[in-house]
């Protein structure tokens, strides 16, 4: 089971949207996927159809780290393929939760993914949408990750973002071996612009290795599909094929990165 997390301390750089449509390419390559909504805005989950206002508290993943209800009580199917954690307005209350729990809830999420298996669920992917930000929510995630995907786009905050995530996945690996490093996903980024290659030179010193080379494109069909609450292999619209080629294509090098080679 490989577990990303999509993460970045900087809002507004489309954690959701690269959650939300990497997904549905994972769930396009006959992989089962999962999703957990851990962000109180619940923007995941409302992307993918699930009516959040129709939910309790203890069907999101507060449901597992206050109740220890199990993590398979509280996924939902959508009509993409994909399953789905629910978020809920009540998250904003995770961190102090997690804070008041025993080691700081460090593995509550780890071991709710570990016993999914024990209930019969059983998952080739599972993507973490997170909030942005740093603190004991984001420590949780990585305790359970296998990778970290952070989405970046051309922002003065974006580097310093990147360097505090960094530094997170290297103390995170100090008691999750598992997670094998950082990827860079650029996001809505057009190449040719000016503002765009000052970043990305900045980007390609710092962070080389990590770099992803798929760039997913600016294009009105991903906020065009957010409205219609489709991914983008749903939706169909201007430069569709193009949109839908560039998350394959990310599925595709994270697979390879993580030792499943493409077919």
């Amino acid at each position: 089971m490989h577990v990303y997390a999509m993460a970045l301390e900087k809002g507004g750089v489309g954690k959701t949207s690269i959650s939300v449509n990497l997904a549905a390419a994972f769930a396009r390559l006959d992989l089962r996927v999962l999703l957990i909504d851990l962000d109180a805005q619940r923007h995941a989950s409302r992307w993918l159809g699930v009516d959040t206002e129709a939910l309790t508290v203890e069907d999101s993943f507060l449901g597992v780290a206050v109740q220890h209800r199990q993590l398979a009580d509280c996924i939902r199917p959508t009509a993409e393929g994909i399953d789905v954690v629910p978020g809920h307005k009540e998250l904003v209350a995770l961190p102090d939760v997690l804070n008041r729990s025993m080691g700081g809830g460090i593995y509550v999420l780890k071991k709710a993914l570990q016993g999914l298996a024990e209930t019969g669920r059983v998952y080739d992917i599972v993507l973490l949408d997170l909030a942005p930000a740093r603190g004991p929510v984001l420590a949780t995630a990585l305790a359970a990750a296998t990778r970290c995907v952070a989405p970046v786009q051309a922002a003065d905050l974006v580097l310093q973002s990147l360097r505090d995530l960094a530094e997170s996945i290297v103390q995170a690996q100090e008691f999750n071996p598992q997670l094998r490093g950082l990827s860079v996903l650029r996001n809505n980024y057009t190449p040719r612009a000016a503002l765009d290659r000052v970043y990305d030179q900045a980007l390609g010193e710092g962070y080389s290795p990590a770099l992803l080379q798929t760039i997913i494109p600016p294009r009105a069909i991903i906020r065009l599909a957010s409205g219609a609450q489709q991914s983008v292999f749903s939706y169909r619209g201007p430069d569709d094929t193009a949109v839908r080629e560039a998350f394959l294509k990310v599925t595709e090098e994270l697979l390879v990165l993580d030792g499943v080679p493409s077919s």
